[in-house]
């Protein structure tokens, strides 16, 4: 038996399943409908029973929730069965005659303010209970397992996204520095958005033992950032902090939070470590303030955002010209753009420039020598393109990125047998990238070591597995997971994946599907994929004209119409 009920739209999922989270972490038994109750099929015998044995009846009040069919029915068995009922508000609503009634007289509280529900709830007669049975997170290498969770974004006109991801990305660049400590990098915040399931589960399947939530509120020049820190085991906040001020405070601001993240966890820092964590690559908020703006459009990676991107990096120069990380994210962007969208001359050499004059600036900054990585290999100063990315291991070792830059360098340059050790270095640093993964496995399979890339691909499945099953929506890994099945020698999996497949949105998905495809000799299948690749906006004509794994289609008449669509 449950002690919670927890009646809801489908359409407030989200902040239904966060409440049983916080609840389940607070040792509080939920029962709730995971299926999203206004389903009418759902409203069953289960439900009715779970109402009936239920000590609390929680409705979260919405005008999606007034809406629906499912939740009428619940308020009023609950109410018929004289059930204590708790309305949280999700959003201001006006009380429909259905709820009005049953409602009367009942105080209501926001479902955000999670210690006031607590408390209503004990003085309901619901107790915490400590956690039973066995531990959420399995004991790791002695490190504390931290994740920043994706904040909200609570600014009045609810377009600051980029600036709330960019304060995020900013307190993991200053807690990666931190030895003791493990934390999830920027990517894997970024994918928890997609996550529709409960935290502790996720908790379990990442094994992070701490989490950091908040909210950050941005009016003009006015910052607001809330804060809690959570130890997923116990259910307790080991904190809770607010901090305001002024974007002039932004920087005070963030190292205040990121030291009451090491307070909080108890965390014993070195000099250099303490130093680091006070550390901002400007002094001027609006120049930082353009800066965040123009990771959020590099992270969509099409032309335009990205050349708007660059713009914004312009702009952040002008108005604090010592910006050195700004020179370094501009000397990569362009580099990129170069490399993917536009080959020009210019962009190399102001790239180019830029890192150099970065280095001048802070020569210790070890991001220069990845653009200038990058800038090397694309100007065939391989020599210096390799020193570049050593120079990065050597200022940064314990980065996965700088290992992964130097086996990128020798992906590139066709020296496998080089890049192997340098992903092995990636997957010790960091064992759950599967970028790392990745390209490790393609490696082994480029010096023809089947037995080797069989191992590394068999290891990666299961890696692969829970990944998708967290993010199901996730198509590029999905689709990496398919060509790891036939890489595994699990052809008839691999074979029984591509016919599975859902419906994809990116042309370069349908694109590696089909190159499956041809190596399982699923030839007519193979052009299906190709034509949808085209239909979705893959159109990179030099990898229908010059990618092996096409090689076998090339003859054919439907495959030379598809390409003579292209060059037209």
């Amino acid at each position: 038996m449950n002690d919670i009920f927890i009646s809801y739209s489908h359409h407030d999922a989200a902040q239904a399943h966060h409440l049983v989270d916080v609840l389940h972490s607070s040792g509080l038994s939920v029962w709730i409908d995971k299926s999203g109750i206004d389903l009418a099929s759902r409203w069953s015998r289960e439900i009715v029973t779970a109402i009936n044995d239920c000590k609390a009846f929680i409705l979260l009040l919405s005008n999606a929730s007034m809406q629906s069919a499912s939740v009428v029915k619940e308020v009023s068995l609950a109410s018929e069965k004289k059930k204590k009922i708790l309305p949280l508000i999700i959003e201001p609503v006006v009380l429909s005659a259905d709820f009005e009634y049953q409602l009367a007289g009942i105080q209501h509280s926001p479902v955000t303010d999670t210690d006031a529900i607590i408390r209503t709830l004990k003085k309901l007669g619901i107790e915490q209970q400590p956690l039973q049975g066995k531990s959420i997170v399995k004991p790791t290498d002695g490190r504390k397992s931290l994740m920043i969770l994706p904040f909200e974004d609570l600014s009045p006109t609810g377009d600051n996204g980029w600036f709330v991801d960019g304060i995020i990305s900013e307190l993991i660049g200053a807690l990666s520095n931190i030895k003791s400590l493990h934390i999830a990098d920027n990517q894997a915040t970024k994918e928890f958005k997609q996550y529709r399931g409960q935290l502790t589960q996720y908790a379990r399947e990442m094994n992070y033992q701490y989490f950091l939530q908040g909210d950050v509120r941005k009016q003009g020049e006015n910052v607001k950032i809330s804060t809690r820190l959570l130890d997923i085991e116990t259910g307790d906040y080991l904190w809770q902090g607010s901090h305001k001020g002024s974007m002039a405070d932004i920087f005070a601001i963030q190292e205040e939070v990121a030291r009451k993240v090491v307070d909080g966890l108890k965390i014993h820092l070195t000099m250099a470590e303490h130093q680091r964590i006070g550390q901002s690559g400007t002094s001027n908020p609006l120049s930082y303030e353009l800066f965040l703006k123009s990771e959020e459009y590099f992270s969509k990676r099409t032309r335009e955002s990205w050349q708007y991107s660059i713009r914004l990096l312009d702009e952040a120069i002008s108005y604090d010209p010592q910006y050195a990380m700004a020179m370094v994210r501009k000397s990569f962007f362009l580099s990129e753009f170069h490399r993917i969208y536009e080959q020009r001359g210019e962009f190399i050499l102001e790239a180019e420039h830029l890192s150099l004059k970065a280095k001048e600036i802070e020569p210790n900054l070890a991001d220069i020598y990845q653009a200038l990585s990058s800038v090397y290999l694309q100007e065939n100063r391989l020599e210096e393109s390799e020193a570049a990315a050593k120079k990065y291991i050597e200022l940064a070792p314990d980065d996965q990125r700088s290992h992964f830059a130097l086996g990128f360098f020798y992906s590139q340059t066709n020296q496998p047998h080089k890049a192997i050790p340098c992903y092995e270095q990636c997957i010790t640093l960091s064992p759950d990238n599967l970028a790392c993964h990745w390209n490790l496995i393609l490696n082994l399979n480029a010096i023809n070591d089947t037995e080797g890339s069989t191992a590394a691909a068999l290891r990666a499945m299961p890696l692969f597995a829970k990944h998708i099953r967290l993010f199901p929506d996730d198509e590029h890994s999905t689709v990496q997971y398919g060509n790891i099945f036939f890489l595994a020698g699990k052809k008839e999996e691999a074979s029984a994946f591509l016919r599975t497949s859902k419906k994809l949105n990116d042309g370069q998905s349908y694109y590696n599907l089909a190159c499956l495809a041809v190596k399982l000799s699923e030839h007519e299948l193979a052009i299906g994929l190709l034509r949808r690749s085209v239909d979705t906006g893959f159109r990179k004509i030099e990898a229908f004209q010059y990618d092996p794994d096409l090689e076998p289609l090339r003859s054919r008449q439907d495959f030379q119409m598809l390409l003579l669509g292209l060059l037209q």
